[in-house]
């Protein structure tokens, strides 16, 4: 997931070789000592004060745009314009910061300062003045990239309502303002709230043995495990305790309740309220205005023909597993979501000769990392070093990527999980770059064990670094408007997604997938992981189809014609192959319902994207020559062209969703 959601607010404020030959492997250099980045250890007074610093200066310089009566160029007004939003950069930082600073006092500063230019992005695009200034620009002159780039300030300054009068405008803002703060409090409810199950260490049987010793028992004979990924997927994957998953299950889906149910539920209402005083029938509609799917009908035709290309390989993934219950429980009905991995684990190790736990010995962090490190410097001809900066914990770790000896941008890592810690797998743009200008920055936030890793979770490695390297790779253009990942949010997962695929190539594994013994993951064994790799794939499909309906139904009618819990529950039925738990809450620890809002089909409209794309590496995936031409015509182009002609640049051809649907089909 590319993160923070509230930063797009500020789309236009803070946004930030055809040979075959193999590309050579570059030659370490000593580590980064460049002094870059921000004081992530500010106390929060200090904090506090600099965002209220940097954002009165930014104030200031913005009525010096609005109120200036020279001719409208594009130096004169994006230039102004672009100096400002840069000297802003100066407080980006603060979404990545309440999202993983242990100090809570830090992190509340950090919401706070959220808030504030939030406030102030709100006021730009709601500032007649500045809408005339960059309505008059003439264009005669201008490349294709920045027509583009006016056009779509156009548009933001329309979806804000800046053509309507002044008192619609405030209200505007004001919505605005409570959004942004219901936001803050449904993310840090779902973030602090973290649930434990209590077990013996009898009902620990299956887990392999290091999760054991990670998880011994107290003086009363009691094991405290927890909602934390590294606690909680384990016990999923291999408890044989169905009962001790599915409390485990139910506490995890509970997170945030009830706390979160009335701020959902006022969040959509304001949501809903800001799109009808725009004169859009629905948030949904608001919210896809500008996007690649364009309109809620599209993506509901969309979701309606995904759906219809899974029912029923879904179905016999469901039978299989519903089969393979009955030989445990020869009552049972059916298969329910927290028995999935389970079974599909079982079934591996009975139909494929696959055993996850022996699998996972392949991964431990530390060789993961480096790993994919080398995969980005074997396809893309960089190299990346230690960067000597301060963090803002022990566990964080700073790098910096290089081409040519030369800096291309920057990041930080913050990889296993604390208190009080975003709880998921993020990436945030802390920094956008430009030709000639600024080096961009990225943070990323995981919750991975620090030994041992499940397969998956190198997938999700991949995914994140995947937004990274986009990232690094965009900050190519003159103006902050469209440099960086600044094209239509619908396809930013789709370079993400793609390079998924990467964790199930061999010659990729073999570099760094090794195990405690020096020994290499073997070719059988990942021809093996392969043969089960779409196994239960079109189940899960068909649940992710269920989270893209959820989110664009919450948002795609008056929020006075349901209830959240109901609404559930009748989706659950229509589109999830997995029943609904009782005793759970799902859309209260459901993030993507603030970040996404209705847009969570942006994962399956960017997965068929990606099988698209990887149609090109159909000879291999390690090929340099067409990772370069990925990177020069999708990823370093970043917001100078739709997104549909950065797909057709690179296929020859524009995206044809029938390749995803065959795909789909296939899975039968």
């Amino acid at each position: 997931m590319n993160i923070h959601p509230l930063a797009i607010v500020l789309a236009g404020l803070l946004w930030v070789t055809t040979s075959g030959a193999e590309t050579p492997k570059p030659t370490k250099m000593t580590m980064s000592t460049a002094v870059d980045g921000w004081d992530f250890n500010l106390p929060a007074t200090k904090l506090t004060a600099l965002c209220d610093k940097t954002i009165a200066e930014a104030r200031i310089a913005f009525t010096a745009i609005e109120q200036d009566e020279a001719q409208a160029t594009l130096q004169r007004v994006y230039g102004a314009y672009d100096a400002m939003s840069i000297n802003l950069q100066a407080i980006q930082q603060v979404w990545y910061v309440s999202a993983v600073h242990p100090d809570l006092k830090i992190q509340a500063a950090a919401e706070e300062c959220i808030n504030q230019i939030s406030d102030f992005s709100a006021a730009i695009e709601l500032s007649p003045q500045f809408y005339q200034r960059v309505a008059s620009i003439d264009l005669q002159n201008a490349s294709d990239p920045e027509r583009l780039m006016v056009e779509k300030k156009l548009i933001a300054f329309r979806k804000a309502g800046v053509d309507q009068d002044q008192a619609v405008r405030d209200k505007v803002r004001a919505l605005m303002a409570e959004i942004t703060e219901l936001g803050n409090e449904f993310d840090k409810n779902i973030r602090t709230d973290k649930r434990t199950v209590d077990a013996t260490p009898d009902q620990l049987a299956g887990l392999p043995q290091d999760y054991l010793d990670a998880h011994p028992a107290n003086g009363k004979g009691i094991v405290s495990i927890s909602t934390d990924y590294p606690d909680y997927f384990p016990v999923l994957k291999y408890g044989t305790n169905d009962d001790l998953r599915r409390q485990l299950f139910v506490a995890a889906k509970s997170i945030a309740t009830p706390a979160n149910s009335a701020i959902l539920k006022t969040l959509i209402a304001k949501r809903h309220e800001l799109a009808i005083l725009l004169n859009y029938d629905s948030y949904a509609a608001l919210a896809m205005d500008g996007l690649m799917a364009t309109s809620p009908q599209t993506v509901d035709t969309f979701l309606k023909e995904l759906g219809a290309a899974v029912k029923t390989p879904a179905a016999k993934d469901m039978e299989t597993l519903l089969t393979r219950l009955r030989q445990i429980d020869p009552k049972a009905l059916q298969v329910e979501a927290w028995q999935v991995d389970y079974l599909s684990n079982l079934l591996q190790q009975e139909v494929f000769a696959l055993d996850a736990r022996e699998i996972r010995t392949y991964f431990p962090f530390d060789k993961v990392q480096t790993g994919i490190f080398q995969l980005t410097e074997t396809m893309f001809g960089v190299e990346i070093v230690p960067w000597q900066t301060e963090t803002w914990h022990p566990g964080v770790t700073a790098w910096e990527i290089r081409e040519q000896g030369k800096p291309l941008g920057r990041f930080y890592l913050d990889m296993h999980p604390r208190e009080n810690k975003y709880r998921h797998a993020a990436h945030w743009t802390l920094r956008t770059g430009l030709k000639d200008g600024q080096l961009p920055m990225s943070g990323m936030a995981m919750n991975f064990p620090e030994g041992l890793m499940e397969h998956r979770q190198v997938e999700t490695f991949l995914h994140e670094f995947g937004h990274l390297l986009h990232n690094m790779f965009s900050g190519t253009q003159r103006w902050l408007d469209i440099s960086g990942m600044t094209m239509e949010r619908d396809f930013v997962e789709a370079p993400s997604q793609m390079l998924e695929d990467w964790a199930w190539d061999y010659d990729t594994l073999r570099e760094f997938a090794i195990n405690d013994k020096g020994q290499p993951i073997s070719e059988e064994l990942v021809g093996r992981m392969n043969s089960a790799r779409h196994f239960g794939e079109a189940a899960k499909t068909a649940g992710q189809l269920f989270y893209a309906n959820l989110s664009l139904n919450y948002y795609n009618r008056d929020p006075d014609s349901f209830q959240l819990l109901p609404l559930l529950i009748e989706l659950q039925a229509q589109y999830s192959p997995f029943p609904y738990a009782e005793g759970t809450h799902f859309y209260n620890n459901f993030g993507h319902l603030n970040g996404y809002s209705s847009n969570y089909y942006i994962y399956q409209w960017s997965q068929a994207i990606a099988v698209d794309l990887l149609s090109r590496f159909s000879d291999g995936l390690r090929n340099p020559a067409i990772a370069q031409a990925y990177r020069e015509k999708v990823l370093a182009p970043a917001g100078s062209k739709p997104a549909s002609e950065l797909v057709k640049d690179f296929l020859g051809r524009p995206f044809a969703l029938s390749t995803y649907i065959t795909y789909l089909d296939e899975l039968n």
